[in-house]
């Protein structure tokens, strides 16, 4: 008997619960530095490790079915052409320390491979549920945690420079963004944008209406979440996946008040008010003025007399704000047209032309993960930058897998909304770095596993089990039809 219950027993299912809880949650303590960089090693990679191994095991036993998957071979494509990439950068560029670039690659690696942690863990449409549900418990926490750093100075730990990232535990400015346990307000808003469509489309199309106030509840909740992130790219990124999925799941109607809830918030939210006017002003052009100055004449040499600045008597170093309990009298006002403007400069003048000089560099392979620092801000640029042509087309190969087995005539509910998810997540990508920020990665490739088997119950594709059993009553049909047809002509 006990036999029998450890056979039915799936492992990887609560494993899966447990990532699914764990990674949005836990905030990113550092447990070990790593030399050249300030990246650290945190428990979320321990956990992670964990599974992959358990799941290793667990295909070793069963003689690796993994490589007869179709989604598996386009994997090992892209982990050759990022191996191919470090080995030139280590070998060939020298430019990138040697450990950062090992690193980097085998993050890549466990990123991914969560998304087989996630097929495994499903194997029945019974056990789509329990992501779900697990999720809709996360994204609570998340909330509440999110709200208490909003309003009542919870504590957050920030990865957004060097110094932040040694683990201080912080406070949160009045003109500060939350960030929740993300330990950045982008890949916050990213994880929001994604989870609101998610949540709403099945939702919209759950039969217990019993339980839809209350989601659609959490669901609003979390929306204005997403608003006090004051992430523009995330907001509408979320808008458009979900016009997307309300389209295909046929529930247009819920267009027009979701289309009205995000005008009404881009208009009520004072911040994010002032940075989309900002942003527009930023992007106008700008006239050109040419100043003539008059030519230099000998000046009076002139002899100053500069009295030394007085020094405060305490001998202390000012801590910065965000170090500071957020208790003064009064907050400084912020620039928010030079926050915006000095965030474009950084992304057009800086940031964006390194990966493309990473790219003209070394077309094929680019110059190595990890190789143009650890921000780039468009996750396009940067897998040219650090992964060339060929890095690029196989990791896109992978996305487009599942485009085309989407997009056809009457699928699943669940397929579209997933095709939403990831294109909200394509969207987030042209101004954050979604498949390299740890939290976010590991829950888009999950996303990407369950995808994956949702596509293999539902899909009308023959290559899928469900494709199978449709294309082999179509033949039967076919079959009986032809017979039929053979006794009218014999009896003729």
């Amino acid at each position: 008997m006990f036999k029998n219950i450890t056979k039915k027993f799936n492992i990887l299912r609560p494993v899966l619960a447990i990532l699914i809880l764990f990674i949005p949650l836990y905030p990113k303590f550092p447990l070990s530095t790593v030399k050249n960089t300030y990246v650290a090693i945190r428990l979320d990679d321990i956990i992670i490790s964990v599974s992959i191994l358990i799941w290793a095991i667990l295909q070793i036993k069963k003689r690796l079915p993994v490589f007869k998957n179709p989604l598996f071979k386009l994997f090992l494509i892209y982990f050759a052409g990022i191996f191919l990439s470090t080995l030139h950068a280590i070998l060939i560029l020298k430019t990138t320390p040697v450990n950062l670039l090992i690193l980097h690659f085998l993050r890549r690696i466990e990123y991914m491979l969560v998304a087989f942690v996630a097929i495994d863990a499903v194997q029945s449409k019974k056990d789509l549920k329990y992501p779900f549900f697990f999720l809709i418990i996360a994204s609570i926490f998340v909330a509440l945690y999110g709200y208490g750093q909003k309003y009542f100075n919870w504590p957050i730990i920030s990865t957004m420079n060097e110094e932040f990232s040694k683990g201080y535990i912080l406070n949160l400015t009045k003109w500060s963004r939350i960030s929740a346990a993300f330990a950045g307000h982008y890949d916050l808003a990213a994880f929001l944008s994604v989870i609101l469509v998610l949540i709403l489309g099945i939702t919209l199309k759950s039969k217990k209406s019993l339980l839809k106030i209350p989601i659609l509840i959490i669901w609003l909740i979390l929306f204005q979440l997403l608003v006090f992130t004051v992430s523009r790219i995330s907001i509408f990124a979320f808008w458009g996946g979900a016009i997307f999925m309300l389209l295909f799941i046929k529930k247009k109607i819920w267009i027009i008040p979701v289309s009205l809830l995000v005008i009404l918030n881009l208009f009520k939210s004072d911040q994010l008010n002032d940075r989309l006017v900002a942003t527009i002003q930023t992007l106008k052009p700008k006239p050109t003025v040419t100043v003539i100055l008059p030519s230099p004449s000998p000046q009076p040499t002139l002899k100053l007399k500069i009295s030394p600045i007085p020094t405060p008597k305490s001998k202390t170093t000012p801590i910065p704000t965000i170090f500071r309990h957020p208790t003064p009298p009064e907050y400084p006002e912020v620039d928010i047209d030079a926050g915006v403007s000095r965030s474009g400069e950084i992304r057009f003048n800086v940031e964006w032309p390194r990966a493309l000089n990473a790219f003209y560099k070394n077309p094929l392979l680019g110059t190595g993960l990890g190789s143009i620092t650890l921000a780039t801000d468009n996750d396009y640029l940067r897998l040219l930058g650090e992964s060339g042509i060929f890095g690029f087309l196989s990791f896109f190969i992978i996305l487009f897998w599942f485009f085309i087995h989407s997009l056809k005539k009457n699928q699943n509910y669940l397929i579209y909304i997933f095709l939403a998810c990831l294109l909200t997540t394509l969207a987030n990508a042209i101004f954050i770095d979604v498949f390299e920020a740890s939290k976010t990665a590991y829950l888009f490739w999950i996303m990407i596993g369950i995808y994956y088997k949702i596509l293999k119950f539902y899909s009308r594709h023959p290559d899928h089990p469900q494709g199978e059993k449709n294309l082999g009553t179509k033949c039967r049909i076919i079959n009986a039809n032809a017979r039929s047809f053979t006794h009218v002509q014999d009896d003729e």
